[in-house]
């Protein structure tokens, strides 16, 4: 009897010491910490509830991703993080188990961390190219520089959110051109004979097929330069639909190589040359194979192939 007496002596007296040493960490009169007036207004805090201390809890915070426990008297999460110690701010989103008006033990209270830059940067604006003049072989072109560009250069202003150190948004507030950009001009020159350059004659196989019977050349040689110009260009010595140019439908990048001085368009001095090419020992199967073909087909091969 006397043995379990003295123990209930003795847990009374751990009992007492262990309350007078919370107290010593939670004094029952201490305040909390008086709040800045945007806070009790942003997070509808009661200034004089504030005040007072209540039950010890156990709460875990979370603040920007370092995560603590504590002890603590506080009135609401709010005033907890202040009286810990905490920044509380209206960059701070706060995020309780407990309602907002008052605190639980054993709540989770997160705090995240929201800061607003406005950025300044410096951009250079790039500069277009304008090509002036027309060539139709551009092998053969050369180029000049008419005028240097000059990149331009362009302030903005950027406004970006972050939570913690992650950027979570961004966004172009202002932007100012410094100097416009300076466009570049280069000039090419080669080979620019244009269609219109000579007699408009159009589709007229009746006036060139007049021309190659008045040229110095062999029936055969005249029945194939007919034959050949009316299936590549319908007669026409203007023709300019696609790369290949004029009545025999040359490629103009042999033409000036060979012929620098003709214009490709003239019909003349295209069958003459064609003429020439072909007795210079031209193939005819590689410089015009599907009309050479189809003429095949109609009169048989030429008679020195």
């Amino acid at each position: 009897m006397n043995k379990r007496f003295g123990l209930h002596v003795l847990a009374i007296i751990i009992g007492v010491f262990l309350i007078n040493g919370l107290l010593m960490y939670f004094p029952i009169s201490t305040q909390s910490k008086d709040l800045p007036e945007r806070v009790y207004e942003i997070y509808r805090v009661d200034p004089i509830e504030a005040r007072y201390g209540g039950d010890i809890k156990v709460v875990k915070i979370s603040y920007d991703g370092d995560i603590n426990t504590h002890f603590c008297r506080s009135y609401s999460p709010v005033t907890a993080l202040i009286d810990l110690g905490y920044s509380v701010s209206n960059r701070n989103k706060i995020t309780s188990t407990s309602p907002i008006f008052s605190l639980h033990t054993n709540s989770h209270i997160l705090v995240e961390t929201y800061r607003t830059t406005i950025d300044e940067i410096l951009l250079e604006i790039p500069f277009e190219t304008i090509i002036k003049g027309n060539v139709l072989c551009q092998k053969l072109a050369q180029e000049s520089t008419e005028q240097n560009g000059v990149l331009g250069v362009m302030t903005q202003k950027i406004k970006r959110v972050y939570k913690g150190d992650t950027l979570i948004a961004e966004e172009i507030v202002e932007e100012e051109i410094q100097r416009e950009a300076r466009p570049q001009i280069i000039v090419i020159t080669g080979p620019e004979d244009l269609p219109t350059s000579v007699p408009q004659r159009g589709y007229n196989c009746g006036y060139w097929n007049a021309y190659v019977d008045s040229i110095g050349a062999t029936e055969e040689e005249k029945q194939w330069l007919k034959s050949v110009m009316k299936c590549e260009s319908g007669c026409n010595a203007e023709s300019n639909k696609s790369f290949y140019k004029g009545l025999f439908q040359w490629d103009p990048c042999l033409w000036y190589k060979q012929y620098p001085n003709d214009n490709i368009f003239n019909g003349e001095i295209q069958i003459q040359r064609t003429l020439e090419k072909l007795r210079n020992g031209a193939n005819p199967n590689q410089m015009w194979p599907a009309c050479h073909r189809r003429y095949k087909s109609a009169y048989g091969e030429l008679s020195w192939l």
